[in-house]
């Protein structure tokens, strides 16, 4: 069978006006320059820059240039497009049929079809196939000629072959062919020849075969058994060898590879593939399943692979494939791409050497590796302003399995998080704004972090993308706030003087007995400990002691632990009651009272200085002897400012709104029964609700009690709740 090669430098004519107009102008290069993913000696340099693929299927490719399909609103476009320059030929409205390997296309209107020569633009012959009679189904060109088929009266179809001679109108059935044939696929594989797959009687046995058919003799010239075939198994034809695909289960394929002079046949199985378009390229079967790009894992078979019909050796032509059809000059052409070209046509041929590669003929502009295309990190993530869960997303060229793993800088404390491809092109991992420990997860803390993303490609093609940058967690102080993490903790003292933190995280009414921070030791110097909150204006919360010969001791916080000791000053043994957490005077700071032997009480201002954290002191009430404990809350009762609880000697705890001043509203019963409690901790806001929440624990067995605030003065408390019992081990000292 011969094929005239068309040579690759052959420049491509203008089509006629009268066909259609020309559309846009594309960069002009060889038609010969080209890139691979593999190559031979003979190969071709990749170029700097190449036209564009116009879009949408390939139908057909000739010589000068290749036929190409677009869906636009449910309505075919077709195109013709040269190889030289990229410039496209919007065809009239219509169907179109590529006549293979060559440069004409056919249209179908109705029962006349039209066959242009789109090298020229010449129209080549026209056929009305009516005075045909009825019952054609869709005929396809190959050459000047048509082929179609036709039921015939014995429940079989034959295959036509319908040309002009001279203006006469010529029909010639295909011989050869059982009478009840049912013709599975008719694939043109050029001008003069066309292979069949068709099922039928032969010898009185029901056979599946495949035929070559010469169309200029319009006879079978050679039949082959084939397995199970459908209407989507592809065929291949070459001077020396003929290929299908059979497919032995629905989702199964195998490549049948038969010798034309001896008959020799080879079986590849393919495993689980459907739809594999085959070509013959000198001494090369190239197969592959469509759909790399857009796949949702990785598979071998979706390159383009080049088989050796001598060795069996198999060469990558393509890292992913998209659509194949037979090319000019025994050569095929294929849409798919390769890591270092990208998505876009690409022609297959043999080198001097024999050895099969890819030269680039259109650039679709889209890289076949994955590539990153935009991302959506804030750099600044609030927690006041965004509670979580923060969504963190990255958008990529495909589909892509994503992990992110977000580093603590300063304590290198991580989470990793990951989301698997959806589809969509865009991962967006869904952050609760916790870390991970080994034993649990807890709230991350403020300050600078680091992330990391990879980006491994669903469909297994190409390397993995990594990217990493920064961002900064904020959040306002939150007092017992000892970790920056935006959460509310209990320090704890033992009795050897051990200075422990208790992360307080309440999740669904109970508190993780997580194992406790040692922050220090030697606290057993102090009778009071407090934890008030940020009195040093470093933003972290700090620690006041006051120790047995009456000096008061400032620990400033840092985060994450406390910094040594600063005297604040001496005296402060008059006081049998101390406390500190609430801003009472509405300046911003946080202020401390005091009620001494007398029963007065006595406020200190915050200054918000380390040095000197208290103004002098201030009396604000007297007759308090009778309390044998108060705490300042911070504002539980809903007002503008901090508040105090106290409760008598018979169990009854008074609330005192606090007015803004550093005075109090007259006290409001809140309820009694409080006296079996030994410890009162005003913790802050454990569980993020906006208010003020008290514990208590209950000496007898160490059980510890939440009283949640609710931001109604009248009841400032829901009822109790335990949280977890006995901390164990000596008596404890809670603050």
């Amino acid at each position: 069978m011969s094929r005239a090669h068309a040579s690759r430098h052959r420049l491509a004519l203008a089509v006629t006006a009268a066909l259609a107009v020309t559309v846009g102008t594309l960069v002009a290069v060889p038609a010969g320059a080209a890139t691979g993913a593999v190559t031979s000696a003979a190969a071709p340099a990749a170029p700097q820059d190449l036209v564009a693929y116009p879009g949408g299927s390939i139908a057909g490719s000739g010589p000068s240039g290749y036929l190409t399909i677009r869906s636009v609103d449910g309505k075919l476009h077709y195109g013709w497009t040269r190889y030289t320059d990229g410039v496209t030929t919007p065809l009239p409205d219509g169907s179109y049929t590529s006549n293979q390997r060559t440069d004409a296309v056919t249209k179908a209107d109705g029962t006349v079809y039209t066959t242009y020569d789109m090298a020229t633009g010449a129209e080549t012959s026209v056929i009305d196939i009516a005075p045909l009679g009825d019952g054609f189904d869709r005929a396809r060109g190959a050459g000047s000629a048509l082929v179609a088929t036709k039921a015939n009266a014995t429940g079989g179809r034959d295959i036509h072959v319908i040309r002009k001679q001279r203006g006469t109108l010529v029909d010639d059935k295909v011989t050869g062919l059982p009478a009840d044939a049912l013709i599975t696929r008719i694939e043109i594989d050029s001008p003069e020849t066309a292979v069949v797959l068709y099922t039928g009687t032969v010898d009185g046995t029901p056979r599946s075969r495949a035929a070559v058919v010469d169309l200029q003799s319009h006879t079978v010239t050679e039949e082959y058994d084939t397995q199970r075939v459908t209407a989507k198994s592809d065929t291949a034809l070459s001077a020396t060898h003929i290929a299908w695909v059979e497919q032995p289960t629905d989702v199964e394929s195998t490549l049948v590879i038969v010798r034309r002079d001896s008959g020799q046949t080879e079986r590849v199985p393919l495993g689980a593939a459907q739809n594999v378009p085959i070509g013959l390229v000198g001494d090369w079967l190239t197969y592959g399943q469509p759909g790399g790009y857009v796949a949702w894992e990785s598979d071998p078979l979706h390159a383009l692979t080049a088989r050796s019909l001598t060795t069996g050796a198999t060469v990558r032509l393509l890292d992913d494939l998209t659509q194949a059809v037979p090319g000019p000059g025994g050569t095929q052409t294929v849409r798919g791409g390769t890591l270092a070209g990208g998505e876009g046509l690409y022609r297959v041929s043999v080198g001097a050497d024999g050895v099969p590669f890819t030269e680039q003929v259109a650039s679709s502009g889209v890289p076949t590796a994955l590539a990153p295309v935009s991302d959506r990190v804030p750099q600044v993530i609030d927690f006041d302003l965004t509670p979580a869960p923060v969504h963190l997303s990255w958008t990529f060229s495909r589909k892509a399995d994503v992990r992110v793993e977000l580093t603590h800088d300063a304590t290198r404390k991580t989470v990793r998080l990951r989301d698997p491809a959806d589809g969509s092109g865009t991962n967006s991992v869904r952050w609760d704004g916790l870390l991970d420990a080994s034993d649990h997860r807890f709230p991350a803390y403020n300050g600078s972090y680091t992330w990391h993303m990879t980006a491994t490609p669903a469909n297994g093609i190409g390397p993995a993308v990594e990217k990493s940058g920064t961002f900064t967690i904020v959040r306002k102080p939150v007092p017992h706030d000892f970790t920056d993490d935006g959460t509310t903790d209990l320090l704890v003292r033992d009795g050897s003087g051990g200075l422990y933190r208790y992360d307080a995280i309440f999740t669904l009414g109970s508190w993780p007995h997580l194992d406790p921070v040692r922050l220090g030791e030697g606290f057993d110097v102090y009778d009071q400990l407090l934890a008030p909150g940020d009195i040093g204006g470093s933003s972290a919360a700090d620690v006041l002691g006051r120790d047995r010969s009456g000096v008061l001791w400032l620990s400033t916080g840092a985060g994450q632990t406390l910094v040594a000791r600063t005297k604040v000053g001496g005296g402060w043994n008059i006081y049998n009651k101390i406390t500190a957490g609430g801003d009472l005077t509405g300046d911003g700071r946080t202020d401390l009272v005091a009620t001494d032997k007398a029963g007065d009480l006595w406020l200190y201002r915050g200054t918000g200085s380390a040095a000197a954290p208290f103004a002098p002191r201030t009396k604000i009430g007297h007759g308090w002897g009778i309390y044998g404990k108060i705490v300042a809350t911070g504002n539980i009762g809903g007002g503008t400012a901090g508040d105090l609880v106290a409760r008598d000697t018979s169990g009854v705890l008074w609330l005192y709104l606090g007015k803004g001043d550093g005075t109090f509203a007259a006290r409001t019963r809140i309820g009694g029964g409080w006296g079996p409690y030994s410890q009162f901790v005003a913790l802050g806001d454990t569980d993020r609700d906006g208010r003020p929440d008290l514990l208590t624990q209950d000496p007898a067995a160490g059980d510890l009690f939440l009283y949640k605030g609710t931001g109604n003065w009248k009841a400032p408390f829901e009822p109790r709740g335990a949280v977890f019992n006995s901390l164990g081990g000596t008596p404890l000292t809670l603050f």
